[in-house]
Parts: structure tokens; C-alpha cells; sequence
């Protein structure tokens, strides 16, 4: 038995995404008016009162608007809690009065003891980190009923202070149909096993401990991989896991080796993040099926490669095996439909399959017998047909094998063959235009032409949506005597194109007549609408008859192309549109670097030697002690600002592509000799002792030498901020090659942790991080260097052990 033929969840689901969703809805609401007429006008008549008016007004109306219950809860400087506004759905919802005042007390004293310190503790820490609150609780109506609320709020970032907005809806049915489920869950014949995000089992029916030899108290708290190691790696843990990952059901069967047994097995995500899992033993219906499989093998093996239909049947089973040939004579899609069919179908005097069933008892078969047949659409053919009884290898069950030759109707399949295969033909070489159109305007006449190469119908009509309306584009008809005017009609229209749309398949209709609608569709009698997607649809129609089954299949391809090429024109205008936003967010940024530049480096240059100049007077003074170290601190600070704004500036400049590099030639070894001179001082003063290697000649190449500066000097400043005191920092530069030589750097420091080291060339980071952090600085000069050694045409290596040092290896062509 399936759960869901007990159980329909649909309601408990659309609860929670309803739920889960409300409050931005509510704030998208509020933020953009669209609240009705009602609210546009409470806020023209408040206008003159104020903001805080309007808003009220706003507020007012929203409680007329939206399900649920809307509040808004403040918290003051002080930390006092309120319902700053609560929506008079309050009375009804509550049984309290939506008086704001002290309301939020009121509240808490209604929710059971049992739950009101986990609701408050859930209240408080939406407060403290200023982030989105939810929260299920029961509440206790002051009349002693019971109920279960959903509150869910969103912090104002735009309010002053602490301000939330959110709205309480009444989930109690839900809550009920949980409990509910859980009861049926435990009376239905299938095995069924819930388990939790973690994987870990929550639920274990009747079913399934008898399935498992296992209690459900065994189970609950372990993890599904654990009690089944043997899943891993099968078919079981990919679908499961997909399952887990989209939150989509999923049904099929597989064997199951440690058990050797064949389930049938449907998955479905749970409401908590778990999943839920329905299995049923069909092992015996796989070996029916294999030994079916087997003899169908057989005869397939014999037969397929025969113009007569074949087939195999039993008194109890019906038809067991056909083959192609008899499946397109009767005029079956598939073996599957022709097995479901009633055999009294195929007989166009059912009265002649009893006389001919006599007679091939009697006879033990029949010889070339001339037989009325009937196809699957009602139409018929003479056939000749011959039939064997055949004992099985067991000896328990008798076989008819039978074969029909269709005598009258081969000429007109072949010529049916070849008609359906010209369409095709035509189609596809006529939807080659219609792949390559560019506008969107052009694709309802490119549309129309293929109508016309391909297909004969009398009306060939194409609209497309915009808005909430469907649009005629291109509407021909030919040979009518009263043609239908064609307009634009809501998508609320009941029409076989809007049909169509919702369905997202072919709708044919029968009859005009049943369309419910105030639209004179003169003497056109059938239609069939064919979705372009959600784009719009195509309808063709004729005063008289059915549409053929492979018309439909086709203008279905038809309508999916169609639905491939406006989806395509939808995601470059919006690859368009998203370029544009780039470009300008581009310009902004250009634009803030460049006041950054000037409204921020001009007077920290003039702090700093501001600073400076207060510290030699400080020590021309002799003045020592706490003016001479704030002084002294100021500068250092200055300078620091003053390196990290130089550091985001040439970050901006390599990003945006406005660094430019010079190609002359550069002596690398007195590029390193030099930055290491200049750093000499400030390893000195750390007691660290800077190294220079010697190359033992000069090392040439021609590169942009004030990159090659910048690599150098911020590779051996983030040694020596990382080197301990009596450690060492070295530097060399060396050709490792006649195309490439190598710049290292290597320290004796507190070396990088494995797991930080994918991430050390990106900006702002380091291994050390937050306002606790060990070391100071930016986190940008390791993302200049690498982007810098890109622009040079190089790599960089980093080796590392934690405590030991680090070495960073920089390759450059010369």
C-alpha cells in the first residue's frame, strides 16, 4: 500500500513553504505598496499626518490583506521588548485584544510553561545578532483552547535601533495531520522508515522491523549507513542522497544483495529535512518477470525480423509477448498498451473470437483463417490468421502461438510509412530557420511559415504571452466561411491555447462548443492548442474530423523548439541587461577609487607628516614618556592606513585591468638586494636576521622591474611579520633555466596550517582572522603577488610546515 493513498501531505507541505516564505512576501509588500486600493487609500488620507501616519495606515491595511496575523516588535535602547503594532486578526487568531501596549507580555504569560523558555531564548538570539526569526510554539487561548502558532519576522535594516516585522500564522492543522501521519504511517502494509537530515533513523513501522529482524528501538538514533554498510556505493545511497540534495521524490526498484530480495522503493523528502521511505517486497514479481523476459527473448529472437504478426497467449494472461509487426498492425503504440488492451478488441464481430476459439479447440489450432480484425482506432482490416496450442516445458500451462498477415492494408501502410516520414522530413528542415531567429518578434512568422511547409490545417494561429494576456501574432485561415477575429484575450480565458499553457502539453478539443467562452469561432469545429512553453502557444484547427497522432507529436516538437529559441532570446537579453549592470557597477567603482584616492590619501598624507613633525620636535624637546610614544603611535598608525590604501588601490588597479607593465630589461639580483636593504632596519629592530643569497652573476630578464619590486618587497615583509624573534629570513633570486628563473623566499616563522594554505592568495584573508587575530595587516599583499606573478607570465609555489617556516617560490620568464 502506498502512504499516500492515507496520507496526502500536500497540505502540510504547503504550510511550511507557505510559512517559511510569508514574511518576505510581507515585507516585499510593504516595501513596495502593493497592498491594494484600500491601503493607497489610508496613505493619501495620512499623507498630511506624517510618516508615522502612513505607516500606520500601511500596517492597518495589511492586517485586511494578508493571512496570518502582521506585527511589528521593537526593541528599545535598553533592551525593553514590544509590540510596537499588531494586526486586529489578533482578537480572532489570540483571543487577546491588538492593544500594543503590554501585548507582548500578555503573549508570553499564553504560551505553556513547557515551551516559553525555548520561545524566548529564540526571541533573544534574533535580537542580539539582528538576523531572521522563526519559530513554531504552542499558545493557550484565553477561552482553553489550544493552538499552534508559526512566527516568523525579518529585522528592518533601514530602522534605527532594533525593529522586526513579521507575521503569526495558525499552523495547528498541520501540527494535527502530523500526528495523524505519524498513526497512519503505523497501520499501512508497505515497510516504512523515516530518517532525519542526519541520516539518522526517526521511524520504523511494524513493517519494517519484521522486514529487518530488527526493533525499532535498535534502530532509532543510528544512522542509516551504519546499519546497512552494504548500501554504500549502490544504486540505493545515489538515489537517496539525490534525494536529500533536490528535495524531489524519487521511485524505483532495485535488489537489495543483502538481502536478495527485489524492492520497489519510493522516496520522498520529509518537511524537516529528513526523508521518508516506502518499500515493498516485489521479488516475486521480478522472477514472473524474468521468466516472462526469458520467453519473450525467445520469440523475439525467432520473430522480429518478420512482416506477420506474431504473438503468444494464454487462456488466464491474455497476450504475453508480441512482436513489433503485431503491435503496428493493431495499431498499438507499445507492447505494454497492447497487452493492456481487452483481446475481444481486436475482433470487429466479437461474436466471430468465440466461434473461432471452438474452433481452435476442437481443431488444436486453425489454418489460414480469414478473420475482421479491429485496429486500436476503431478501424479494421481482413487478416489471415493461424494459430498453434503449445504445451510449456513444465507441462502446466498450454500456449496459443498465432500469426496474422494483414492481406488488405499493406499498400496504404506503406504509403502511410512514407507520408509520416516526409513530414518529419519537412519538419526538421523547415525548424532550421527557426533556430536561427534573433528577435523575438520574428519567431511567431517563422513559426507560421513552418505551419505551412509542413502541416494542411485550414487555421494555423500563434501568440505569444505578455503580461497577464495572449497576444495574436500570426493567425491564417484558409478555406473557411467564417473566420474568428482574432484578439487578445486574458490567460484567465478559458481557450484550447491557455489550455495549452497550464497543461504544458498538445489540448485537443473536440468541439468548440466546450470551450467556456464568449468567442464566435464560426465553422471551425476542432482545435488543438501546442504550448511554446510558458511563451504562448500555436492552435490549428479544421471545420470537421480528428487530428492524427503523429500531427500532434509533431507540432508538440514544433512548440518545443519554439520554446528553445524564445528561451534562448530571454537569457541574452538578460545576459545584456546583467553586462550593462556591470559595466556601470565598473564606472562606480572607478569612480569611488578615484575619490578614494583623493578624499582619503590627501589628508592621511598630511596626518602623517603632521605626525612626523610632532615627533621630532617631541625629541628635539626632550620630552619623552606618554606625548612622545601617542605620537609616535599616531605615526605608525598613519603609515599602516597609508600601506593599506595603497595595497586596495593597486588591487582595484590589477583587477580592473588599468595596471600596465613595462617590458624593458631588469637586473633582478640588485632588485633584491636593494628591497632587502631597505627592510634591513625593520628585521633589525625584530631581531631577525635577513639574508641575501648571491645568484654569483647578475640575473637579466626582461621584465616590468617595479612589479618585480612589488613581489619582492611583499614577499620578504610577510616573512619577516611571520618570523619570530632569532629567527631568519632569506632571499635569492637564480635562473633555473635559459627561459625562467626563480625568486624564493624563505623563513624560519610560524609556517601555515594545511588547510589555510588554498586560500592565502585571496584578498583580505588570512590564516589568523577576526579582532583577536595575532597579526596585524590587510591581507592583500599575497593577492598582489599572485596577480602580479600572472601579469609577468609566471607561477608561484608555496611549501609550508606549521611552526617550521615557509618558503614561497616565484618563477618568472626572462
Amino acid at each position: 500500500m502506498n502512504l499516500f493513498h492515507a496520507l496526502d501531505p500536500t497540505h502540510v507541505t504547503y504550510l511550511l513553504v507557505f510559512g517559511a516564505g510569508a514574511v518576505g512576501g510581507l515585507l516585499g509588500l510593504m516595501a513596495f505598496g502593493f497592498l491594494g486600493r484600500p491601503a493607497e487609500t489610508r496613505r493619501r488620507e495620512a499623507a498630511s499626518d506624517g510618516p508615522q501616519a502612513a505607516r500606520n495606515a500601511r500596517l492597518e491595511a495589511l492586517t485586511e490583506t494578508v493571512p496570518g496575523v502582521p506585527y511589528e516588535f521593537r526593541v528599545g535602547p535598553d533592551g525593553e521588548q514590544s509590540i510596537a503594532f499588531i494586526g486586529d486578526g489578533a482578537t480572532e487568531l489570540l483571543g487577546l485584544a491588538p492593544e500594543s501596549d503590554g501585548f507582548y507580555e500578555r503573549f508570553v504569560e499564553h504560551i505553556p510553561e513547557s515551551h516559553r523558555g525555548a520561545f524566548l531564548r529564540s526571541v533573544e538570539e534574533a535580537v542580539t545578532t539582528r538576523s531572521h526569526w522563526r519559530h513554531e510554539v504552542p499558545f493557550d487561548r484565553p477561552d482553553g483552547e489550544r493552538i499552534w502558532l508559526l512566527g516568523s519576522a525579518e529585522p528592518d535594516p533601514q530602522e534605527k535601533g532594533a525593529l522586526f516585522r513579521g507575521l503569526l500564522l495558525n499552523i495547528t492543522e498541520r501540527i494535527e495531520e502530523e500526528r495523524r501521519r505519524e498513526q497512519v504511517i503505523r497501520r499501512v502494509t508497505d515497510a516504512i522508515v523515516e530518517v532525519d537530515a542526519e541520516w539518522c533513523f526517526t521511524l520504523v513501522n511494524d513493517q519494517a522491523e519484521a522486514l529487518y529482524g530488527m526493533k525499532e528501538e535498535h534502530l532509532l538514533g543510528r544512522t542509516l549507513w551504519d546499519v546497512f554498510p552494504r548500501t554504500k556505493g549502490t544504486r540505493f545511497e545515489e538515489e537517496y542522497r539525490r534525494v536529500m540534495r533536490s528535495r524531489e521524490p524519487v521511485r524505483f526498484e532495485e535488489r537489495f544483495g543483502g538481502m536478495s530480495t527485489w524492492f520497489d522503493i519510493q522516496v520522498y523528502p520529509n518537511p524537516d529535512g529528513g526523508l521518508a521511505f516506502y518499500f515493498d517486497d516485489v521479488t516475486k514479481r521480478k522472477e514472473r518477470e524474468e521468466q516472462l523476459r526469458e520467453r519473450e527473448e525467445l520469440l523475439r529472437s525467432i520473430t522480429e525480423n518478420v512482416s506477420e504478426g506474431i504473438y503468444r497467449s494464454t487462456p488466464e494472461e491474455g497476450i504475453v509477448y508480441a512482436n513489433s509487426a503485431f503491435v503496428e498492425m493493431f495499431g498499438y503504440e507499445s507492447r505494454d498498451e497492447l497487452r493492456a488492451a481487452d483481446p475481444s478488441t481486436f475482433y470487429a464481430d466479437p461474436a466471430e473470437r468465440e466461434a473461432l476459439y471452438r474452433q481452435e479447440d476442437e481443431q488444436g489450432g486453425l489454418d489460414g483463417v480469414e478473420v475482421q480484425f479491429q485496429r486500436n482506432d476503431g478501424s479494421t482490416f481482413t487478416g489471415l490468421l493461424s494459430t498453434q496450442q503449445v504445451d510449456a516445458p513444465d507441462g502446466n500451462q498450454v500456449y496459443n502461438d498465432g500469426a496474422v498477415t494483414d492481406i488488405t492494408q499493406r499498400k496504404r501502410r506503406e504509403q502511410m510509412l512514407k507520408s509520416r516520414r516526409r513530414k518529419i522530413e519537412a519538419l526538421y528542415r523547415a525548424t532550421s530557420g527557426l533556430l536561427s531567429v534573433e528577435t523575438r518578434d520574428a519567431v511567431p512568422g517563422r513559426i507560421a511559415e513552418v505551419l505551412q511547409e509542413v502541416f494542411d490545417f485550414p487555421l494555423r494561429h500563434v501568440g505569444l504571452v505578455e503580461g497577464e494576456m495572449l497576444v495574436p501574432k500570426e493567425t491564417v485561415g484558409e478555406d473557411l466561411s467564417r473566420m474568428p477575429e482574432p484578439k487578445a484575450q486574458p490567460l484567465s480565458e478559458d481557450l484550447v491555447a491557455t489550455r495549452a499553457i497550464q497543461a504544458g502539453e498538445a489540448v485537443v478539443v473536440e468541439s468548440t462548443g466546450g470551450l467556456e467562452n464568449d468567442l464566435d469561432y464560426g465553422t471551425l469545429s476542432t482545435l488543438a492548442g501546442i504550448p511554446i512553453g510558458g511563451h504562448g502557444a500555436v492552435v490549428v484547427g479544421k471545420e470537421a474530423g480528428t487530428f492524427d497522432a503523429l500531427d500532434l507529436r509533431l507540432l508538440e516538437v514544433l512548440g518545443g523548439y519554439g520554446t528553445l529559441v524564445l528561451g534562448r532570446l530571454e537569457r541574452e537579453n538578460r545576459l545584456v541587461q546583467a553586462r550593462e549592470e556591470a559595466e556601470e557597477a565598473a564606472q562606480l567603482k572607478s569612480a569611488m577609487l578615484a575619490n578614494m584616492s583623493h578624499e582619503v590619501r590627501t589628508p592621511l598624507m598630511s596626518m602623517i607628516g603632521s605626525a612626523d613633525l610632532l615627533r621630532e620636535d617631541l625629541e628635539e624637546a626632550g620630552l619623552e614618556g606618554e606625548p612622545a610614544d601617542m605620537a609616535e603611535q599616531i605615526f605608525r598608525s598613519g603609515q599602516r592606513l597609508r600601506e593599506t590604501l595603497d595595497s586596495v588601490l593597486e588591487l582595484s588597479r590589477l583587477e580592473s585591468g588599468a595596471y600596465t607593465l613595462d617590458d624593458d630589461s631588469a637586473y633582478l639580483d640588485v632588485v633584491v638586494r636593494e628591497v632587502a636593504q631597505e627592510l634591513n632596519l625593520r628585521a633589525h629592530e625584530k631581531g631577525i636576521r635577513l639574508e641575501v643569497g648571491s645568484p654569483g652573476a647578475s640575473v637579466e630578464a626582461r621584465l616590468d622591474e617595479t612589479a618585480v619590486r612589488r613581489i619582492v618587497r611583499n614577499l620578504v615583509e610577510n616573512a619577516i611579520k611571520f618570523t619570530p624573534e632569532g629567527g631568519k629570513v632569506q632571499v635569492r633570486v637564480e635562473p633555473e633555466d635559459e627561459e625562467t628563473v626563480v625568486l624564493a623566499v624563505e623563513d624560519t616563522g610560524v609556517g601555515i596550517a594545511e588547510e589555510a594554505r588554498e586560500g592565502i592568495f585571496d584578498a583580505f584573508k588570512q590564516e589568523s582572522e577576526g579582532l583577536d587575530r595575532e597579526y596585524e595587516g590587510s591581507g592583500l599583499g599575497l593577492s598582489i603577488v599572485d596577480r602580479l606573478t600572472t601579469m609577468l607570465g609566471g607561477t608561484i609555489e608555496v611549501e609550508s610546515e606549521k611552526g617550521a617556516g615557509t618558503r614561497f617560490a616565484v618563477r618568472l620568464p626572462r
